[in-house]
C-alpha cells in the first residue's frame, strides 16, 4: 500500500513536469497573440510556400500561434515548431525563415517545394529537427548550415540536390541522423563526417557518390545503421571499417564501378547484425564471420562474384538471397538444419547434383528458387510437404522424372514453375486443389497428354504450356480463368485473401515470344501460351470472355477452322501469335478493334481474303505478319483483291490509304518550320541591304499615317 502511495506521488510529479514542460511551451501564448515580426516572416513563408489546392486551412486571425501547423512557446510567445508536411505546397522556402529564430523543429516533407535551401537557414541556432525530404530541392548547401549545431536530424531523402555532400557537416556534431538519400549527390564521402561521434543513423543510398570510403567511419562507435547502397564506391572495404561499430545494427551497401569487399576470414566483428545488404560488389567468398552472428535475420548477397561451396549461416536466419553468384557444388545439406528460414533463393549460380530431399525439413519455408542453375534428377517428394511455401521456382535446370504427386499439398502455392527441364509426365489434374494458383509454368519439358480440365482453375492468370507435346483440343472451360476476365482489378474483388508474392519472386515468361523476366509486375502479367504442341481443334469461342488477357500464343500447333469474329472482345490484348497453324477463312474485321495489339503474326496458315485495315492494324504493316496465306489479298501485302479495278487503281487507292495522313502531317509539320526561315530571311534582308531597309520603314510609316488620319477623320465626322 505505501508503495502504491509513492508510485501514485512519483506520476503525480511526473505528469506535473510534464504539463510544465511540454503543456506550457508547446501551444498558443498566454496573452493570446504572436510576435509580430514572427508574424510577418510566417506570411512571407505562406506567400513563397504557393498552395497546390485549397486542401490547407488558410492562416487567418491576428494570433499566428493558432494558425494550423505553427505551434509557440507559451511563455515568450515564439515560434518553436513549423509542421507543415505534405500541404500540397510548391515554390520555394523563403528567405523569411531566418526570422524565426526560436524554431526547434521544422516539418516540411512530402510538398513540391523547388529551388534551394535559404542561406538564412543558419540563423536558427536552436533548430533540432529539419526535415525536408520528398520535395523538389535541389543546388548548393548554403554555407550558413555549419551553424546548426544544435541539430539532432537532418532528412533531404528524395531531393535533386546535386553537388558533392559538404565538407562543414562535420560541424553539426550533435547529430545523430542524417539521410540524404535518392539525391544526385557526387563527389566522395568527406571525412568530416568522422567526427560526428553521436551519428546512429547515415543514409546515403541512390547518389552518385564515388571514390573510397573513408577508414574513419569506423570509429562512429554510435552507428546502428548505415546505408550506402546504389552508388559509385571505388576501392575496397575492410575490417577496418568496421573496427569500432558495436551497434551496427543493418549495413547495406552496392556499386556500379569496381569495388571489393577485402575481410579476413578469421575476423571476428564487433558488432551484431540484424540484416546485411550486399549487390554488384566483388566478394571472393562466402563470408565466414557470417556464422558469429547470432541474431542476423537477413542475408542478401546478389551478384557478387561469391565463387564457394559452403555456406554455413546462423540458425537466426529467415531470408537468405544468394542468387546470381558462382556458387558451385551440391547444395549443402547444411541449410535443411536452418530451420528458420522463410526465404532460400539460389538462382543463377553453378550448383549441381541432386536437390536434398532434406530441404522437406523447411517447413516454415515460403520462397524457394534455384532457377538457372545445372540441378539434375528427381524433384524430391519431400518437397510438397511445405505447405507454406507460395513460391516455387526450378526454372531452367536438369531435372527429369515426374512431378510429385505431392504437390497436391502445397496448399498456399501461387507461382510454379518447373520450365526448361527434362520432366516427362501427363499433364498435372491434381491443380484444382491448389486454390491459390495464379503462375502454372511447365513449358519446354515433355508433358504429354491431353489438358485436362482440372487446369481450368479461377485464378489462373499465367498459363504456360508451350514446348511440349500435348495434344486433344483447347478445353472450353479455359473461358472460366476469372482472374484474367477481370483482370488486374480481380485481386481487389477477391478481397482479404488475395495475396501476392514477393518483389524478389521472379518468373521467366515469354509472353511476346521472347523470354521475359517478370518480378515486380507479376501482378500485370495476363498470358496464355499453348505453342508448339499438338493441339488441334478450334480456337474456343469462351476464350473470346477473358477480357484481361494481354497475350495469347497458340502458334505451331494443328488448329483448324476460322478465328472468331468476336476476337474484337479482347480488348487489352497486346499480343496475338496463330502461326504454323491450319485455320482457314476470313480474318475478322474486329481484329482491327484491338487497340493495344503490338505484336500480330498470323503466317502460315490458310487464310483468305481481304487482310483487314483501319485503327491498330494500320500500324501493323510487315508483309511476314501474313506470309504463307496464299489466298489472302489486300494493301498490307501489295497484292490487289479481285474485287479491285486494277493494278494501278489498288496501288493509287494502296498509297492514298497509307500515306495521305503522313503527307497531311507533314505538311502541316512543314508550315511552322517554313514560315520561320521565311521571317529570318526577311528580317536578313532587311539589316544587310540598306535601300530595302530605308523603302521597307518609310513604307511601313507611310501607311501608318494613312491610318491614323483616316481615324481622325472618321472620328470627326461621328462627333459631327
Amino acid at each position: 500500500m505505501e508503495i502504491q502511495k509513492h508510485m501514485s506521488l512519483l506520476l503525480l510529479v511526473y505528469a506535473t513536469c510534464l504539463t510544465f514542460c511540454c503543456g506550457s511551451i508547446v501551444g498558443g501564448p498566454l496573452n493570446g497573440s504572436c510576435i509580430h515580426s514572427e508574424k510577418q516572416a510566417l506570411l512571407l513563408l505562406r506567400k513563397s510556400l504557393l498552395v497546390v489546392n485549397d486542401s490547407w486551412l488558410p492562416w487567418d486571425g491576428d494570433d499566428c500561434c493558432s494558425w494550423d501547423g505553427i505551434y509557440c512557446n507559451s511563455i515568450t510567445g515564439q515560434v518553436i515548431e513549423l509542421d507543415l508536411e505534405m500541404c500540397c505546397h510548391e515554390g520555394s522556402i523563403s528567405q523569411s525563415i531566418g526570422n524565426l529564430t526560436a524554431l526547434t523543429r521544422v516539418y516540411l516533407s512530402g510538398n513540391s517545394i523547388e529551388g534551394i535551401i535559404p542561406e538564412s537557414i543558419g540563423a536558427l541556432k536552436s533548430l533540432t529537427y529539419l526535415d525536408l525530404s520528398s520535395n523538389n530541392l535541389g543546388g548548393f548547401f548554403p554555407q550558413s548550415f555549419r551553424n546548426l549545431t544544435s541539430l539532432n536530424c537532418l532528412n533531404l531523402d528524395y531531393n535533386i540536390f546535386t553537388d558533392s555532400i559538404p565538407v562543414e557537416i562535420g560541424n553539426l556534431t550533435k547529430l545523430s541522423d542524417l539521410r540524404l538519400s535518392k539525391n544526385w549527390f557526387s563527389g566522395c564521402l568527406p571525412e568530416s563526417l568522422c567526427q560526428l561521434r553521436d551519428l546512429i543513423g547515415l543514409v546515403v543510398d541512390d547518389n552518385q557518390l564515388g571514390g573510397s570510403i573513408p577508414k574513419c567511419i569506423g570509429k562512429l562507435s554510435n552507428l546502428y545503421f548505415l546505408d550506402l547502397d546504389s552508388n559509385s564506391w571505388d576501392g575496397i572495404i575492410s575490417e577496418h571499417h568496421f573496427v569500432n561499430l558495436t551497434k551496427l545494427h543493418s549495413f547495406r551497401i552496392s556499386s556500379n564501378s569496381n569495388f571489393m569487399v577485402n575481410i579476413s576470414s578469421r575476423w571476428v566483428p564487433p558488432f551484431q547484425l540484424h540484416d546485411i545488404y550486399m549487390d554488384s560488389i566483388k566478394v571472393p567468398q562466402f563470408p565466414k564471420w557470417l556464422i558469429t552472428q547470432r541474431t542476423l535475420v537477413d542475408i542478401t548477397m546478389t551478384n557478387t562474384s561469391i565463387s564457394d561451396t559452403t555456406l554455413a549461416i546462423p540458425n537466426s536466419v529467415t531470408h537468405l538471397d544468394l542468387s546470381n553468384n558462382h556458387l558451385f557444388g551440391n547444395i549443402p545439406a547444411l541449410l535443411c538444419n536452418n530451420t528458420s528460414l522463410r526465404t532460400m533463393l539460389l538462382s543463377d549460380n553453378k550448383f549441381s547434383g541432386a536437390l536434398p530431399p532434406c530441404l522437406g525439413n523447411l517447413t516454415g519455408l515460403n520462397d524457394f528458387s534455384i532457377m538457372n542453375n545445372n540441378l539434375s534428377g528427381d524433384i524430391p517428394i519431400s518437397l510438397g510437404s511445405l505447405r507454406f511455401l507460395r513460391y516455387l521456382n526450378l526454372h531452367n535446370n536438369n531435372f527429369q522424372g515426374k512431378l510429385p504427386l505431392s504437390f497436391q499439398n502445397l496448399s498456399s502455392i501461387i507461382g510454379l514453375d518447373v520450365g526448361k527441364n527434362n520432366l516427362s509426365d501427363i499433364l498435372p489434374r491434381w491443380t484444382s486443389k491448389l486454390l491459390d494458383l495464379r503462375y502454372l509454368i511447365l513449358r519446354s519439358n515433355n508433358f504429354y497428354g491431353e489438358i485436362p480440365t482440372d487446369i481450368c482453375h479461377p485464378s489462373i492468370q499465367v498459363l504456360n504450356l508451350a514446348k511440349n507435346d500435348i495434344t486433344g483440343n483447347i478445353p472450353l472451360c479455359f473461358g472460366n480463368f476469372t482472374a484474367i476476365i477481370t483482370g488486374y482489378n480481380s485481386g481487389k474483388e477477391e478481397g482479404p485473401s488475395y495475396s501476392s508474392l514477393s518483389y524478389e519472386d521472379i518468373i521467366m515468361d515469354d509472353p511476346k515470344g521472347y523470354e521475359v523476366t517478370y518480378s515486380s509486375t507479376l501482378d500485370f502479367l495476363y498470358s496464355i501460351d499453348l505453342s508448339n504442341n499438338n493441339i488441334s481443334g478450334e480456337i474456343p469461342e469462351e476464350l473470346m470472355n477473358l477480357h484481361g488477357l494481354l497475350s495469347l500464343n497458340i502458334a505451331g500447333n494443328r488448329l483448324s477452322g476460322r478465328i472468331p469474329d468476336t476476337i474484337g472482345k479482347l480488348d487489352l490484348l497486346e499480343f496475338l501469335d496463330l502461326s504454323r497453324n491450319e485455320l482457314d477463312g476470313h480474318i475478322p474485321q474486329s481484329l482491327s478493334n484491338l487497340s493495344f495489339l503490338s505484336g500480330l503474326n498470323l503466317s502460315f496458315n490458310d487464310f483468305s481474303g481481304r487482310i483487314p485495315t483501319g485503327n491498330q492494324l494500320r500500324t501493323l504493316d510487315d508483309p511476314s505478319i501474313y506470309v504463307g496465306n496464299n489466298q489472302l489479298c489486300g494493301p498490307s501485302i501489295l497484292k490487289p483483291c479481285p474485287g479491285d479495278t486494277d493494278s494501278h487503281d489498288f496501288h493509287n487507292n494502296n498509297e492514298a490509304e497509307f500515306y495521305s495522313d503522313d503527307e497531311h502531317v507533314w505538311f502541316y509539320a512543314g508550315i511552322g518550320p517554313g514560315l520561320l526561315v521565311g521571317f529570318l530571311g526577311f528580317c536578313a534582308s532587311l539589316h544587310f541591304i540598306p535601300t530595302w531597309r530605308y523603302f521597307y520603314f518609310h513604307s511601313v510609316e507611310r501607311f501608318s499615317d494613312k491610318i491614323a488620319l483616316s481615324i481622325a477623320l472618321w472620328r470627326r465626322r461621328f462627333q459631327n
